[in-house]
């Protein structure tokens, strides 16, 4: 960076002392000219005025003519040339003209020195050349940003096998190193944290299964008194087996994972598939209503059994956090589907929702048999899907859940290289 910065400071300064010599000559060539411009005819007619005097007069004509016009006036012999020029004369500039019908010629000057005048002219040009070179100097620099950028966005999308080239002498080489060396970093973290997770899950249900088995006989064998005991480690075991088996789903929906196959979608009608969920969900908990509403050619693209577990997850919480009483609306717009779960719960405040869709955040102090991944699962469902979850309040109280699903397939998927 300190190199760039150096480059930078030679490139303004080199550009700075160039502009001003070249502006300096110019105006320096520029002064006669205009000297010329200004006084050439003025000149002229003095010397017509000279000409006609007598020639013991003219001296002193001249004289009187340099105090009317407030400058030198002088006469002396003739150089080559009849029309007005100017002449620089010890730093200075001079005006000359021919007297008609004779041997001599007018001076008028010196003139009032000009190069104070230009100074601004050559600082502002100084400045705007100075400028025009440090962006063309800066053009393969920001080029540079740019294709930094480009990765760092890839990066944020989940695409942690991007990387930038890097080329010898480039300023930016470093930046671009240490953008690759972030990107295998956080690949190989995320990478080693799946792994860590599967490899536990997997693990742990081999030695839960075989304790329910032997719970089991325990049970078969134990008085009426211990059923109790030997049914609730049962129901233990199976809390766990479930909370492992969540864990693995979590894992599996990562969309970080460049394993990934490809997701495959088709064409979903909402509203039935909403139902169905209802009925499963709903079969064995009489107590529970659920109040369903949209139009019927309501169709999402989605992966079926994806799509049927997010609606799972979000009526199982609702009834675990928000009472019996639930209404599903299905609502259609230009681009997308909202399916939109309210509970009749005490809602999720404002500042607590962004927690809730982080695993095994639990708000409410109700006790349950859930595993807390049950929102950090839809949530990771919709964005694979390239959807949106909205947490609001519900018009009548509780919490309102939204699912925004596309009604074309999503752009881009995670897919195997």
């Amino acid at each position: 960076m300190i190199g760039l910065l150096s480059r930078f400071v030679v490139v303004i300064a080199a550009a700075s002392i160039l502009t001003t010599l070249i502006a300096r000559l110019a105006l320096d060539k520029s002064e006669a000219d205009q000297a010329v411009e200004l006084l050439g005819a003025q000149t002229q007619a003095h010397a017509a005025t000279i000409a006609a005097t007598p020639p013991a007069e003219r001296r002193d004509v001249a004289r009187e003519l340099g105090a009317t016009i407030g400058l030198g006036v002088a006469l002396e012999e003739a150089e080559v040339g009849d029309t007005p020029r100017a002449q620089w004369r010890a730093g200075r500039v001079y005006v000359l003209a021919r007297v008609p019908d004779s041997h001599g010629q007018i001076v008028i000057g010196p003139l009032p020195a000009q190069q104070i005048t230009g100074l601004p002219l050559v600082v502002l040009l100084a400045i705007g050349v100075a400028f025009g070179v440090s962006l063309l100097a800066a053009r393969p620099v920001l080029r540079r940003i740019r294709s930094f950028e480009s990765i760092a966005a890839q990066m944020c999308s989940g695409d942690f096998a991007a990387r930038t080239q890097c080329e010898e002498g480039d300023p930016l080489d470093g930046l671009g190193a240490s953008l690759n060396q972030l990107a295998d970093r956080i690949g190989q973290l995320l990478t080693d944290e799946r792994d860590l997770l599967r490899t536990v899950a997997h693990e742990v249900r081999a030695p839960i299964a075989r304790m329910r088995f032997r719970v089991d006989k325990i049970h078969r064998r134990s008085t009426e008194a211990e059923h109790k005991d030997s049914a609730g480690l049962v129901g233990d075991l199976t809390q766990v087996d479930n909370l492992f088996e969540e864990l693995l789903t979590y894992v599996a929906f990562d969309e970080f994972d460049q394993d990934r196959p490809k997701l495959q979608t088709t064409v979903v009608p909402v509203v039935s598939a909403v139902q169905r969920v209802i009925d499963e969900v709903t079969s064995t908990n009489a107590l529970v209503r659920v109040e369903l509403e949209g139009p019927a050619s309501a169709q999402v693209v989605a992966n079926q059994k994806l799509f049927d577990r997010a609606i799972t997850n979000l009526l199982l919480n609702a009834i675990a956090y928000g009472g019996p009483d639930i209404r599903i609306a299905v609502r259609v717009f230009e681009h997308e589907c909202v399916v939109d779960v309210q509970d009749s719960g005490p809602g999720v405040p404002e500042l607590d929702r962004p927690k809730v869709l982080k695993p095994f955040v639990r708000l409410s102090q109700k006790k349950t048999r859930g595993t807390g991944l049950g929102l950090p699962i839809v949530s990771r469902i919709m964005r694979l899907h390239g959807g949106r979850l909205h947490i609001l309040d519900a018009p009548t109280g509780g919490a309102s859940i939204q699912l925004a699903w596309l009604k074309e397939p999503p752009r881009a998927h995670f897919e195997r290289e």
